[in-house]
């Protein structure tokens, strides 16, 4: 039951939050949070496009990106490798140094 009240309450948020920027409130100079917390209650709601799994492209830049860059830390110079699958970070295998690798 106490579900069921939350959605009935996010459901009054997002249309309260639309007539709002219907209203153009969003436009004025401190409105910006109307369009934030808008996103926020839809996608609680389960509006929106799913998130794309990527993580097949992603590893394979990966793979090349990791034999292209050594370990920048004074002294060390290890290899690289893909912390987790889909990731876009490497880690240094000596000195377990992070280094974001892709953007």
């Amino acid at each position: 039951m106490n579900s069921d009240n939350h959605k009935d309450f996010l459901h009054r948020q997002l249309i309260r939050l639309g007539d709002m920027m219907g209203d153009g409130l969003h436009h004025e100079p401190d409105g910006k949070w109307i369009e934030k917390e808008y996103a926020q209650t839809a996608k609680a709601l389960g509006y929106g496009p799913p998130r794309k799994n990527n993580s097949v492209a992603i590893n394979e830049r990966m793979k090349t990106r990791v034999t292209e860059v050594k370990c920048r830390k004074p002294g060390c110079g290890g290899e690289l490798k893909q912390t987790r699958s889909g990731s876009k970070r490497g880690i240094c295998i000596k000195c377990s140094a992070k280094y974001q690798l892709l953007k």
